[in-house]
């Protein structure tokens, strides 16, 4: 990512205020260096003299006497007319702001609710949540959800509807079983071959609730013995998912939303998922790729690099707008995550999504826009205000047209071979899902095939350190592999992370991997 794009975004977001009211953009100190006073003492000064709320701010302090302040960027040439946000946010066939809502969060606030132009409820299953396991409706019976604070909220859903804006309820999530090892979870093969009856139910629920399409968010096994797992229902899962996708289209009503928000591990060309996502294309208004999981960083490598990644997001991206929807776009929305990624180190915050965003637009100036996990971490908006800030720029890019719809009779659900599964080269397992949060983060991919061998303690006579090698940029292993920390230029940046409990730091991927998978090298400089 170039300097002169964040140049740019960063200008952009301090000329134009990060929150929808201008007020927010006073400064203190004269602009300069924060002396902690704002006018309105319910906001908080930062480092660079800008007041505020959300971390940007709020986070480095808000007494008389702050640190030692550095000074303020020094951004060249003239910055860009400022752009405020459009509240409310216009729902539009692109540009779009669409904001997963976990059902058991409390319900967002309505500073929220302007910035969103959908919003996508989190989720419908068929379990009970327990610890350890949820327990699994054999019958694959899918509950009424509720909508936030586990409660129905039918005022919510109706001031949604008044202000313009789409809800999609999604199916699935992470407690309906994962396709990484420390998930128990296989709520999954319980609705395997119910397809009509997960269908109607679908359907039901969506018609009772006054909601305005489907998001199926399958982050389960697909392929038989896929990532080493013995799992021999690869036929069946691929048939459920080809004809839950089509079935969903062809009974909801005319002008319905039909999406998928697959991990990115699983939209590899090449994998079973892709290709059957890709045969049914025609039935998704637009697709959301998980692009949190580890396979590509883009907070940290832009959208056009790696090394923190294994891909380049750009590549995924075009790859997908390619092949499934002829280059349009304005049908992939790009996926974020604010703070539950930390274990796959995917988190992203509003500067850095933002900057994305604004590359993304480089590429493709009219595109389908963002999405993000989740509302609960969107405080009073502080993160939505501040992505929309690019996301708008180019809203109504597009013509206008109504969602895709489809004749029953224009899609015919076929059943897919079996496929074995195919490795690729640069994939990335991830951390665990934390338990009891059933959400379309955290999602691992398949671990390396390595020989665990003892991690060598300093007595084996490594004198480890904290250093980077001469012009490194990427991440090193800490303390016999159970933390790491940052590289940029050969220079340590920023406090190491420890990887959790049963996790180590693979040098090889530059990830924490599961620590019988981890042949641990001391960071030796």
């Amino acid at each position: 990512m170039t300097i002169a794009i964040y140049q740019s975004i960063f200008s952009l977001i301090l000329v134009g205020g990060f929150l929808s009211s201008t007020s927010l953009a006073a400064t203190c100190s004269g602009g300069t260096i924060g002396d902690g006073i704002c006018v309105d003492n319910t906001l908080c000064c930062s480092r660079f003299g800008w007041c505020g709320l959300g971390p940007d701010w709020c986070d480095e302090g808000n007494t008389a006497s702050p640190p030692t302040p550095a000074a303020a960027p020094t951004i060249t040439g003239s910055p860009p007319s400022p752009v405020p946000p459009t509240v409310p946010v216009i729902l539009n066939d692109d540009s779009r702001m669409i904001a997963y809502m976990g059902n058991w969060h409390t319900c967002p606030t309505a500073a929220q609710l302007t910035q969103y132009t959908h919003v996508v409820l989190a989720f419908a299953v068929s379990y009970t949540w327990a610890p350890g396991k949820n327990q699994c409706d054999t019958q694959c019976n899918i509950a009424t959800p509720p909508v936030c604070n586990n409660a129905p909220n039918d005022s919510l859903i109706s001031d949604l509807h008044a202000a313009g804006k789409k809800i999609i309820l999604s199916f699935g999530g992470a407690g309906m079983g994962g396709s990484w090892s420390s998930s128990q979870d296989d709520c999954w093969d319980y609705c395997f071959g119910k397809e009509e009856k997960v269908v109607s139910r679908l359907t039901e629920i969506i018609d009772d609730m006054n909601l305005d399409g489907i998001d199926i968010d399958y982050e389960y096994f697909y392929e038989d013995n896929q990532n080493g797992s013995g799992f021999t229902k690869g036929a069946q899962a691929q048939k459920f998912l080809t004809e839950i996708t089509v079935g969903l289209r062809n009974s909801l009503p005319a002008g319905s939303i039909v999406t998928h928000a697959p991990m990115d591990s699983d939209l590899v060309p090449g994998k079973a998922f892709y290709k059957l996502l890709k045969d049914i294309s025609g039935t998704l208004d637009f697709i959301m790729p998980q692009y949190y999981n580890g396979l590509v960083r883009p907070a940290l490598d832009g959208v056009d690099g790696s090394g923190f990644g294994q891909e380049t997001s750009i590549s995924l991206y075009s790859q997908l707008a390619n092949d499934y929807f002829g280059g349009d776009a304005t049908k992939i929305v790009f996926g974020f995550c604010i703070k539950d990624c930390s274990g796959t180190n995917s988190n992203a915050n509003a500067v850095q999504a933002a900057a994305v965003m604004s590359e993304l637009s480089s590429v493709y100036d009219c595109n389908g826009g963002a999405f993000f996990w989740v509302v609960n971490d969107d405080t009073n908006g502080s993160w939505s205000s501040q992505v929309n800030q690019v996301v708008q720029l180019n809203a109504g890019c597009a013509a206008s047209n109504s969602p895709s719809t489809v004749a029953p009779s224009s899609f015919v659900a076929t059943t897919h071979p079996s496929a074995a599964p195919t490795k690729q080269p640069n994939q990335s397992p991830m951390a665990a899902p934390t338990k009891g949060t059933p959400n379309p983060s955290f999602a691992p991919t398949s671990k390396p095939s390595l020989r665990a061998t003892t991690a060598p303690s300093n007595a084996d006579g490594f004198e480890e350190t904290k250093c980077c090698p001469p012009d490194f940029t990427g991440l090193r292993a800490l303390d016999n592999c159970s933390k790491f920390f940052h590289c940029v230029g050969g220079a340590v940046v920023g406090p190491e992370t420890s990887c959790g409990s049963g996790l180590l730091f693979d040098q090889k991927f530059m990830y924490c991997n599961w620590s019988d998978q981890v042949a641990c090298v001391p960071n030796v400089c």
